[in-house]
């Protein structure tokens, strides 16, 4: 828990920030009478006190607000959260969007003392919620909470109850969710929900069942959605040679994997792959591209052996791990789920598939991945808690920080 120090505020931009004690924050636009608010996702920013506090010990006589800072706050190390972090100060909600920035060019701190502290421990955030924030008041992180990496609520198996659905996500403690495209004709279903609710993000991208259908003008399709804000991921994308057998099909879906792979690359995103009965061709297809300028990504529901895990961990990929994780019959994915290290394991579903022990057979949701990671836990020897945390800060330095750059 923190306390606020200072409420800082510029009514004109390039003037010092001066602490004014209180201050309203305005919903997705930042402080009332700041002149860096606006329609960006730097509305707010922070400092921790206690950095300034060692800042001004060496000498500096800096006041509030003279790295640029709208609050200063002390108790909480801003810049070793995760950005997707929340902080609750009062009524106010606030999401941390970036850490650190780069100086003005020599800067009058920077210029005085050969150093400023805002490029490292500053960090930005924009106002979910608005309100009133005062010296004084307290300000909480938000508990970690559930991130579902890949889910499908765009599928058919929701049409009866995708909105009650949803809507009880963030209370039962999913905090954010992915939902993938992966059919050619649902991306606008996909990113209908992605407008509609503030914790669901998109992927883009065509599964390899489908990869007869790509043309140009399905490229072009993905790329535009690649623009999108909330796009955090092409995907899902891959191989799946188990219901396709003939190697003219082999040949096709590799042509598409590639193609949206050199997509991901030009939009500096992330990738999520799919992968079936392909490990061989799609391991050398991944390792080809990560030898230049790729942005990260996920081996999606993975589903092989702790050597080929070895593989893709040492490239500095992530597993997808999900319900298959709680079956009887998963040694082998037991077996990787204990060899990866945790900092490169995040949590999904595939929802409406592959539903976790007990409810095996059943139609999935993000609801039911606590059984994912209470399984993960027993096999790490660790709480259920630090799970949570730890794949929860895996998936925002992926996907909301777009691969973690």
């Amino acid at each position: 828990m923190g306390k606020v120090l200072a409420v800082c505020i510029s009514e004109k931009k390039g003037t010092q920030k001066k602490n004014v004690g209180s201050a309203v924050f305005v919903e997705d636009w930042g402080l009332e009478g700041d002149a860096h608010a606006g329609k960006w996702h730097r509305q707010v920013s922070l400092l921790s006190g206690e950095k300034i506090d060692a800042f001004r010990a060496k000498g500096a006589e800096v006041e509030d607000g003279a790295f640029g800072e709208n609050l200063v706050v002390e108790g909480i190390d801003f810049a070793k959260l995760p950005v997707g972090t929340r902080f609750r100060c009062g009524e106010v909600v606030l999401e941390l969007t970036q850490i650190g920035k780069e100086c003005h060019n020599g800067c009058a701190i920077f210029q005085k003392m050969g150093e400023c502290i805002m490029p490292r421990e500053g960090v930005f955030t924009r106002v979910l919620k608005g309100g009133k924030v005062s010296v004084g008041d307290e300000m909480t992180v938000d508990k970690a909470m559930i991130f579902d990496t890949h889910a499908h609520y765009d599928d058919e198996a929701f049409d009866e109850d995708r909105f009650a659905m949803l809507d009880s996500m963030q209370e039962n403690g999913i905090g954010h969710i992915v939902d993938v495209c992966a059919s050619v004709g649902h991306f606008d279903r996909v990113y209908d929900l992605v407008e509609k609710y503030p914790f669901v993000y998109g992927a883009v991208g065509v599964h390899p069942d489908d990869a007869d259908k790509v043309d140009a003008a399905v490229l072009d399709e993905i790329r535009r959605y690649c623009d999108m804000e909330k796009t955090v991921a092409v995907g899902e994308i891959g191989l799946d040679y188990y219901w396709h057998k003939e190697k003219e099909e082999h040949l096709l879906q590799q042509k598409v994997f590639r193609q949206q792979m050199d997509i991901a690359r030009e939009k500096k995103l992330p990738f999520m792959i799919h992968s079936r009965d392909a490990a061989e061709d799609t391991l050398n297809i991944v390792k080809e591209y990560m030898q230049d300028g790729m942005y990260g990504g996920v081996i999606h529901c993975f589903s092989y052996s702790k050597e080929i895990a070895r593989e893709y961990l040492n490239m500095g990929l992530y597993l997808g791990i999900g319900g298959v994780v709680t079956f009887k019959n998963s040694r082998k994915l037991k077996e990787v789920a204990e060899y990866a290290p945790l900092n490169q394991i995040l949590l999904e579903t595939d929802c409406p598939y592959m539903a976790p022990v007990p409810n095996r057979g059943k139609r999935n949701s993000s609801l039911y991945l606590p059984e994912v990671v209470k399984t993960i836990a027993e096999i790490k020897g660790i709480s259920c808690e630090e799970v949570v945390a730890v794949t929860e800060s895996n998936a925002m330095k992926m996907l909301l920080n777009k691969g973690g750059e």
